[in-house]
């Protein structure tokens, strides 16, 4: 959580009435007692356990909750910081900021799902149990890419293939050779699409304890992550100008999800997993 998020929640505890003190950026004694009066207030159900929730963790969902009701989606109201609660925590400033929405998308995302991908609940059940630190792989395949991929954290590093779980091998590899064929070789590079940042890796979703990385079934894609950081929205990433749309439309008519395209945060990431 930023200074300028801790800034916003306490402008709007003290329009609330809860807060009289300074409009600082910082959360002490008094942030954290308005924020605990003010959380029951809000009219939504909240976990049984949140009054044990650290100081820390009750600004998150205070601030999740302020989101969800200007009308933006900042996920489940858990007091966890992940990708969605940036994303609606950033929209909120830019609300506040303006007295609009943020409007970043001129063309919806696709909707096609020819191959059947399960929704991010459904994962489990569908591709079997994912990966672990300790050892357990799920079974992956490696797919051949019709050009070499760059890795990111070592440009002089390269490979030639992507790891994907078996029952969407079939899927990247079809993904890949439509990619190159609509952009070839020099304008893949020109554009850093040849700029590999992640695709099997058995962890946690960054910002949680408990919910797993679609990377952890071998899912899941990172592009160019310098150039597309997590947080950033389409006014940062350079994976939404329009010369890559061709780039996204070919992974959404096989049904994959770009987050950028459907959340406007994590615009480097895409995964078989339809967003629940």
């Amino acid at each position: 959580m930023l200074t300028s998020h801790i800034r916003l929640l306490q402008s709007r505890l003290a329009a609330l009435g809860h807060y009289a003190g300074s409009i600082d950026g910082l959360r002490g004694p008094a942030t954290d007692a308005a924020i605990r009066k003010a959380l029951p207030g809000f009219g939504a159900p909240l976990p049984g356990d949140w009054t044990s929730w650290t100081a820390k963790r009750q600004a998150v969902a205070c601030l999740q909750l302020l989101a969800r009701d200007a009308g933006l989606d900042p996920g489940p109201i858990d007091g966890w910081w992940g990708p969605q609660t940036d994303y609606a925590a950033n929209a909120l400033l830019h609300l506040a900021a303006t007295g609009q929405k943020p409007d970043w998308r001129d063309i919806a995302p696709g909707r096609a799902n020819p191959n059947g991908w399960p929704g991010e609940s459904g994962v489990t059940a569908f591709y079997g149990p994912h990966g672990t630190p300790e050892g357990h792989r799920p079974p992956l395949v490696k797919v051949p890419s019709p050009w070499t991929f760059r890795i990111a954290w070592n440009l002089a590093q390269t490979r030639s293939f992507l790891w994907a779980h078996e029952k969407t091998a079939d899927s990247v590899a079809r993904i890949l050779s439509r990619i190159h064929l609509h952009y070839g070789e020099s304008r893949l590079r020109e554009l850093r699409l040849d700029i590999f940042s992640g695709d099997y890796d058995p962890r946690l979703m960054r910002g949680s304890t408990t919910r797993w990385s679609m990377h952890a079934w071998g899912i899941a894609y990172d592009f160019d992550d310098t150039q597309n950081r997590l947080h950033w929205g389409a006014d940062r990433a350079r994976l939404a100008r329009p010369e890559y749309r061709p780039f996204w439309d070919i992974w959404e008519a096989e049904g994959w999800v770009s987050l950028g395209r459907s959340r406007n945060y994590d615009w480097m990431h895409v995964q078989a997993a339809r967003l629940d």
